[in-house]
């Protein structure tokens, strides 16, 4: 472990403002619920392995105590690695479920249906941490998609942290829709080395690597179901508590923006007045406001296009037309000007430069499984 602890600032977000702002977005220490029993079944020292991240172990005894959102990102991949356990997210999120978020866990718990629990989390999920991102997707009738995004630029390593957010999801799922909820599938965009059973145990559906988003694909009857033995009153007054909490709170514009370019980016149709639509303002105001905090559209877009590059090439076996398509442009030539002009190298060389940086971190004898080659079809009804 000493050779990891030596270079423990390769997990970390470090360099840019960007970057320094990631570390200042904070999450609940509830976030680890489990964590020390689980490093100790694996035979670890869990108060080495937060404090390698400047964690204190004490905070974990509070969950209403927050740590850097980049600190809890980084201590996952790190003891992933260290404890020699791919799938360690999986087995956390197995210790953990909806009562982690709190008073928005009441909120959920107390909604009338399963959608409408939903789309309260989505709102005020902020509130738990400003740099998670969720979204009930309902554009596909037949097949709404409950999507999951970190707001942390240029963070490399992220597959354990998608992991958990969505296995914690699922057994949120489990406890407003019931215990034999079942997801239509699970996307992600990152590859992965476990086998498809692993992700079976836990989702009891398929997983899909290499995908435009990170979500668990749902069925119209699961937002439907009406949640048993519901409180209103309960409900309406966690709500009220929340609203004004959240007020002091609000989710900034930037964000909101950032969101809606990475959803859009695979469509093609990331456009700043698709954007502002979504948004429910004019185009004008929407341009106003970003101009307001010193933004500029394009900037944001290329932005995104450069993070998510880079988080798509450190997949070895995802295709480099694919990548491409998901970034939003029709043709690899123009993925390919892109990356010359970010890194000042071609595509395949910044993959090259990205795997020799993170080599020191990866076990030997590591091989993906080629999952990430699979494409997320809905089946025709």
């Amino acid at each position: 472990m000493k050779r990891a602890n030596a270079q423990r600032s390769d997990y970390h977000t470090r360099g840019s403002p960007a970057l320094q702002a990631a570390d200042a977005t904070l999450i609940k220490t509830s976030s680890l619920t489990g964590f020390i029993p689980l490093v100790q079944s694996l035979g670890g020292d869990p108060e080495a392995l937060l404090r390698t991240f400047n964690i204190e172990p004490a905070l974990l005894e509070n969950s209403a105590d927050v740590i850097p959102l980049s600190s809890q990102v980084a201590l996952l991949e790190y003891s992933a690695d260290v404890l020699h356990c791919e799938d360690f997210a999986l087995q956390l999120a197995e210790r953990q479920d909806l009562m982690i978020l709190g008073p928005l866990a009441v909120i959920a718990q107390n909604a009338d249906t399963v959608g409408e629990a939903l789309r309260e989390l989505s709102s005020f999920m902020h509130v738990y941490s400003p740099g998670i991102a969720l979204q009930l997707d309902t554009s596909d009738a037949l097949r709404p998609q409950l999507e999951i995004e970190l707001r942390l630029p240029a963070v490399q390593r992220v597959r354990q942290s998608i992991e958990l957010s969505l296995g914690v999801a699922h057994r949120g799922l489990q406890m407003l829709y019931g215990a034999n909820f079942r997801a239509s599938a699970v996307l992600m965009r990152t590859s992965s080395p476990l086998p498809q059973s692993r992700y079976q145990r836990l989702f009891g559906a398929n997983s899909y690597f290499g995908q435009a988003c990170n979500a668990l694909v749902l069925k119209p009857e699961h937002l439907e179901r009406s949640i048993d033995e519901h409180n209103r009153q309960l409900h309406d007054t966690m709500l009220d508590y929340i609203h004004c909490f959240s007020a002091a709170k609000p989710m900034d514009i930037h964000s909101q923006v950032l969101d809606l370019i990475k959803r859009l980016l695979p469509t093609r149709r990331c456009t700043l007045p698709v954007i502002a639509k979504r948004m429910a303002l004019h185009e004008r105001t929407l341009q106003r406001r970003l101009e307001a905090r010193g933004l500029v559209f394009e900037h944001l877009v290329e932005g995104v296009r450069r993070e998510l590059a880079d988080l798509y090439l450190g997949e070895a076996d995802m295709p480099m037309t694919q990548i491409a398509g998901l970034l939003g442009y029709a043709e690899q030539s123009s993925f390919n000007r892109a990356c010359r002009r970010w890194h000042g190298m071609a595509p395949s060389k910044r993959r090259l430069a990205l795997g020799c940086a993170r080599l020191a971190f990866l076990r030997s004898g590591l091989v993906k499984s080629g999952q990430a080659s699979l494409q997320w079809r809905p089946p025709i009804h």
